[in-house]
């Protein structure tokens, strides 16, 4: 997952001039980067763009999403052959490869989805 606040360049540099800092710390700050972004100083400055209109955005693998209402189900099928299905009652989740499931999770939360879309699109 690819995680990051997009902002204007006239508000990276203002932010960069506000902390005292260079604009490449800035984009790292807003990269969330796993080393330069998890300081306090990055914590601010993403607290700083959001507060000035920076945009949070976050890309996940590419897939197709369908919603059966029928059987309560959302059924992805991934460009590699990858199909992850989700029980909307259960919350109950499996990714299926090459007709063989490779992976099974129980109650699972929406905010955990992410984790199994990479799995599936790893293949």
């Amino acid at each position: 997952m690819d995680k990051r606040i997009k902002v204007s360049d006239d508000l990276r540099r203002k932010i960069a001039k506000t902390f005292g800092v260079t604009e490449t710390t800035v984009r790292s700050a807003l990269r969330y980067d796993a080393k330069k972004g998890q300081t306090e100083t990055a914590v601010k400055i993403r607290m700083m763009a959001l507060k000035n209109g920076g945009v949070p955005t976050v890309s996940l693998p590419e897939c197709e999403t369908i919603h059966d209402e029928k059987n309560g189900t959302m059924v992805q099928t991934f460009g590699n052959g990858a199909v992850l299905t989700i029980d909307k009652s259960t919350g109950n989740a499996r990714v299926d490869y090459k007709g063989k499931t490779r992976m099974r999770q129980e109650n699972i939360l929406v905010t955990q989805i992410y984790v199994l879309q990479e799995y599936a699109a790893a293949f």
